[in-house]
């Protein structure tokens, strides 16, 4: 691994110092007349933005090699006593799959990265996975059928698409297993902080609870249908099945 790879690795600027809540002309204005923390004021702050490009390609470059003999090398290079470079080892199983287990003599992996629990499907069925360590030989190995799972996300999402009828706003229809479905979304309220972007709400086409983040993903919905929607950050508070005289007035006889 090359000598200076957590100096590239975290050479970006952190993200949100060019969005100010309140401004800092307000901030240091004498209108306001009384001190304001440092962290108080802005609406957005501070994150950090690593450059994981090269993280990636490196982690490409090592497969077929054990896993234990991969990991020790990047420690090697990266300093964990570094809050910084300690935070890159948070996003090595964005690129790795270190916990696939065998099941009748198949990978099974985790369902996504963003969901917690258990939830295991097979590595055939698991597009996000670019590289995982086999559990039976901890060598590191690449998704081979990741392209395969891809093209069936994609083809999923288009048909979530074809089943989706946009009628205002805040309403849709949407077809699951032949039925017709009249739902109404409400947005998410904007963060005001960290705890906000943990805020959930209830969808009751997903039938689980989702936070603002999580709304934007495909999620699996009855019979294993993605449901998605044509507006970012909401989710659904209520749906009724429409009658076949309603999706005749509308559709006609599609």
């Amino acid at each position: 691994m090359r000598e200076d790879m957590d100096k590239v690795i975290v050479e970006r600027p952190r993200r949100g110092g060019g969005v100010q809540g309140d401004g800092r002309q307000w901030r240091n204005s004498r209108e306001r007349g009384s001190h304001l923390g440092m962290t108080q004021g802005y609406r957005y702050r501070k994150g950090l933005n690593e450059n994981l490009a090269p993280l990636r390609r490196w982690l490409h470059k090592q497969v077929h090699r054990p896993w234990d003999k991969v990991y020790a090398e990047l420690c090697s290079g990266i300093d964990r006593r570094s809050t910084v470079q300690a935070h890159i080892f948070e996003h090595i199983d964005d690129f790795v799959e270190r916990e696939a287990v065998l099941r009748d003599g198949e990978v099974w992996v985790r369902k996504s990265w963003w969901r917690s629990g258990g939830e295991r499907v097979p590595l055939r069925d698991a597009a996000h996975v670019e590289l995982f360590v086999h559990p039976a030989t901890g060598i590191l190995l690449p998704n081979r059928l990741r392209r395969q799972g891809r093209q069936q996300e994609a083809a999923k999402r288009r048909q979530a698409v074809a089943d989706r009828l946009v009628i205002d706003a805040f309403t849709e229809w949407h077809r699951i297993d032949g039925c017709w479905f009249e739902v109404r979304l409400a947005p998410f309220p904007e963060p005001q902080g960290d705890s906000a972007r943990q805020d959930k709400r209830f969808d009751v086409m997903r039938g689980c609870l989702v936070t603002r983040s999580g709304a934007c993903h495909v999620m699996p919905g009855m019979s294993n249908r993605p449901v998605t929607y044509a507006r970012a950050f909401v989710h659904a508070v209520a749906k009724r099945q429409l009658s076949r005289r309603e999706v005749r007035a509308r559709l006609g006889d599609g």
